[in-house]
């Protein structure tokens, strides 16, 4: 059986992630033979061992998944998708399977880890911060990331800026530098993520390191990986809060009502932001990460 999963439209990385266990879904269904090809922007899903590859230009198949963002499929279709509880089944439901296990994984590999080698870690408390700025609607201020991040370093953290173009000028610089896949090896070797709801945070999921993330648009549970710890943190007493989850189709043709625009982010404190870290912290280091650093060390 070869079974062609097409991802149709700018997905993100870390809705891409969360489909990672689609694939053992579709072996369940089909059986232990079945052979699996991707097509279009499969992100981290590529790495998975039960993928095949990418397609060819002429392959044939016995069965197609199409993996349609809304700018793919009708806006009212795409809604009720936006509306389940959790973004794993939202992206397994184009398969229609039900995985046994639901955890997307990285499947990262010894020459990934060896990026850590290069990172100058400490014996501190690591923390992970990613700044990166895209939606005013989905992403803090990078002015409040700087505050925080100045505060952990204080307080004795390493703080280990990743993503891709906001910059911080605090800690250890890795800004730009790093693959995805080498961004993944070094959120193992952390104690805790925080950021915005983007895909460094699925990513930091999947590595097994507890997440203290900001939410605004969606219910926060919608992206919880199984197993997962994670710390939300949201705007307190704003009426128009889960937006997207509770209307996705209305949100794309009113856009944001609130007044002033973007409330549901804007009103995150910095003090919000940094209690909840005091707490993801008291709470314990990630066992799994710490193994993996001293691993790779080796």
């Amino acid at each position: 059986m070869n079974v062609l999963v097409h991802y149709q439209g700018g997905w993100g990385l870390g809705d891409l992630l969360c489909s990672d266990p689609m694939l053992l879904g579709l072996v369940e269904r089909f059986g232990p033979g079945t052979r699996i090809w991707l097509a279009g922007k499969a992100g981290n899903v590529v790495h998975n061992p039960l993928a095949s590859g990418m397609a060819q230009p002429g392959q044939r198949f016995d069965h197609v998944v199409e993996v349609k963002l809304f700018t793919h499929m009708d806006r009212a279709a795409y809604a009720r998708l936006e509306a389940m509880p959790s973004l794993i089944d939202h992206m397994c439901s184009y398969a229609g399977v039900a995985p046994s296990d639901r955890r997307p994984r990285l499947h990262l590999s010894a020459e990934d880890l060896r990026v850590l080698r290069r990172v100058p870690l400490s014996s501190r408390p690591r923390i992970a911060i990613c700044a990166d700025f895209v939606d005013p609607l989905r992403h803090w201020p990078v002015a409040r990331w700087h505050t925080v991040a100045s505060v952990l370093q204080q307080a004795g953290a390493q703080v280990i800026e990743i993503g891709q173009q906001n910059r911080l000028g605090i800690g250890t610089d890795l800004v730009g530098k790093l693959t995805m896949r080498e961004t993944a090896a070094v959120l193992s070797a952390c104690q805790l993520f925080v950021g915005n709801n983007s895909g460094p945070f699925h990513y930091a999921q999947a590595a097994q390191v507890p997440c203290v993330t900001l939410f605004s648009l969606a219910k926060p549970e919608r992206f919880v990986h199984p197993g997962a710890v994670v710390h939300a943190v949201e705007a307190q007493g704003v009426d128009c809060l889960h937006c997207m989850t509770r209307d996705f189709a209305g949100m794309q043709v009113t856009g944001c009502t609130a007044s002033p625009r973007g409330r549901c982010i804007t009103e995150i404190g910095e003090q919000q932001v940094l209690d909840t870290i005091d707490q993801a912290l008291s709470l314990g280091v990630a066992p799994a990460a710490a193994d993996r650093c001293a691993s790779a060390r080796l």
